[in-house]
């Protein structure tokens, strides 16, 4: 592999639903609208494109923490529930193991682990913490380069296809507090491993050397929620359920090779996660309750490749939010209110077999 072919991408996300509310006429709870599942790895030139028959065993971390508020794109702490922002932290670790049918085909499986906590004024006037964890929401894609590798070494655009298992639990117990007395109930949905339905994963990814040791690249994900709704009622007594949402991320920047010799990679680009208010296919949005939102970072990174090992960095800081209403909350009148992260973490190491 040549010094200049070298860009590191970190982990591409899906999405995830917001907090769970007191009651639909309550100050509403929203939440960073992502769950950590489907990481992408895409470099330039030789780190793309990968040897015919070879695996490669990838582990990687996220960390996420929100104590602010938002409502629309504004923040709005006292409009928070009990007039003070959720806290919600969420610590992912994903398994990848990446096969090279050939150097233009590879498939994916991805196996997420997560252990949450949501701690937040109850209606009881009291603070209270939920917390759950266990094996997320599985997936298994594809991928392929439109063009030639051997031929193409200065730019490529690749399109993946794939799906997404509802094998993360969406109903771990925790307690629900009311005004008098609490029950047993699954903890906040944004907590929860997995999002109660199959997805349909689409992903572009491409590239292009600027110069010898410059490389542009973007990438954009879509995932597809036939389902409409999960099998969560919004409380105890709500006749709502939560939505099983459509999520998309979409990414663009520049990558520089700091210290060819090293394998040190430096990039910088800019990322916007989000939930649409209208799915795709499935329905539910006019009756669900689902956490459209989206939220626009800066994402700085770094990589260190030492012989098969490869470290990556990467510290996604926010710039802006836009907590959308939903249908449901455009024909209620309900409040577009959520919790958003400021930063997030994000460490990857792979071993290439």
């Amino acid at each position: 592999m040549a010094p200049h072919a070298k860009i590191t991408l970190a982990a591409l996300l899906t999405l995830s639903s917001g907090l769970l509310l007191d009651s639909p006429t309550l100050g509403a709870q929203g939440c960073e609208p992502i769950r950590f599942t489907t990481p992408v790895d895409l470099g330039g030139g030789g780190e793309a494109y990968k040897a015919f028959s070879r695996w490669q065993i990838g582990v990687s971390y996220r960390r996420l923490v929100s104590d602010e508020f938002f409502v629309g794109t504004s923040e709005h702490p006292e409009l928070a529930p009990g007039g003070q922002p959720p806290v919600f932290k969420i610590h992912t670790f994903l398994t990848n193991i990446d096969y090279s049918i050939s150097d233009r085909w590879r498939v994916s499986l991805s196996v997420p682990l997560s252990q949450g906590t949501l701690t937040r004024k109850w209606a009881d006037n009291t603070v209270h913490q939920q917390s759950a964890s266990g094996v997320g929401d599985m997936s298994i894609s594809s991928d392929a380069w439109l063009l030639e590798p051997r031929t193409h070494r200065g730019g490529n655009i690749a399109f993946g296809l794939g799906v997404k298992a509802p094998t993360g639990s969406t109903t771990i117990k925790d307690r629900f507090y009311t005004a008098k007395d609490n029950v047993e109930y699954p903890a906040d949905q944004t907590i929860q491993p997995g999002d109660g339905g199959w997805g349909i994963l689409l992903q572009t990814d491409a590239f292009r050397r600027i110069t010898d040791r410059t490389y542009a690249y973007g990438s954009g994900f879509y995932m597809v929620s036939p389902k409409a709704r999960s099998g969560v009622k919004f409380t105890p007594t709500s006749a709502q359920y939560w939505s099983v949402p459509d999520v998309y991320s979409a990414r663009v920047g520049g990558s520089f090779n700091l210290l060819p010799e090293q394998g040190l990679t430096i990039s910088l680009g800019g990322r916007m996660d989000g939930i649409p208010v209208h799915d795709l296919i499935g329905g539910g949005d006019d009756s669900t309750i689902k956490r459209t939102a989206y939220v626009i970072f800066a994402e700085p990174g770094l990589s260190f490749s030492a012989g098969r090992e490869r470290f990556s960095l990467s510290v996604p800081y926010r710039l802006k939010v836009n907590r959308q209403k939903s249908l449901f909350e455009q024909q209620t009148n309900g409040q577009n209110g959520g919790g958003f992260a400021k930063y997030l973490v994000f460490v990857g190491v792979s071993h290439r077999l």
